[in-house]
């Protein structure tokens, strides 16, 4: 249950705390001065070893909806952060084509690189826009080039600092497949994941 309120709380803090701060047709980190850039780079950076929160059915208690994995993750830089072996089979929950979510559940684990973009300061907070990994699929007795599209230039995905409590939140959503290069309907329903991780 703790962890079903996570998701929601991040859900929450997406919706209300960065909305007003996104503007499509504008480079968010442009409003910010280069102090404050510094200043939101220093609070995040570093190495984190973290929870990853994800949806999972338990069909013997209805409540309990989420499950947790260990995972790490790494802020570089002011504009880059990368994902760490993200589990492929967590993408495949939502794909309808029994085939293809067997297929791609079976591919190797891959880093996520992301951009992000700091767009306040108090608190620190950034959004995420991953680059959507790619795997080579035997679907149907074809290779195919797949590519899972998470959330970009959205408020739904994010990062937060609690600089009381030294939590660094985040999260990501996958919202689409693509099959050589064509965006298709296999996904039935974006699926979030959420972060966790104590500030060292």
């Amino acid at each position: 249950m703790k962890k079903l309120k996570f998701v929601t709380m991040a859900c929450c803090v997406a919706a209300m705390g960065l909305t007003s701060c996104l503007n499509d047709s504008d480079d968010t980190r442009s409003e910010m001065s280069k102090e404050e850039l510094a200043y939101c780079f220093n609070a995040v950076r570093g190495t984190y070893e973290g929870n990853l929160i994800y949806v999972a059915k338990n069909v013997k208690d209805v409540n309990d909806n989420t499950d947790t994995l260990k995972i790490s993750w790494n802020i570089a830089n002011d504009s880059t952060m990368t994902i760490k072996n993200f589990p492929t089979r967590l993408l495949t929950d939502n794909i309808s084509d029994e085939k293809l979510k067997a297929a791609l559940a079976e591919a190797p684990n891959q880093d996520i690189e992301c951009r992000i973009g700091f767009i306040n300061s108090s608190p620190v907070q950034y959004l995420i826009n991953p680059k959507a990994p790619s795997y080579n699929i035997n679907h149907d007795g074809t290779e195919h080039k797949i590519q899972v599209a998470f959330y970009a230039n959205s408020t739904n995905s994010f990062g937060s600092l609690n600089q009381t409590k030294k939590v660094l939140y985040m999260q990501i959503v996958e919202g689409a497949i693509y099959m050589d290069g064509k965006q298709t309907a296999y996904l039935t329903t974006a699926n979030p994941f959420a972060f966790e991780a104590a500030k060292e």
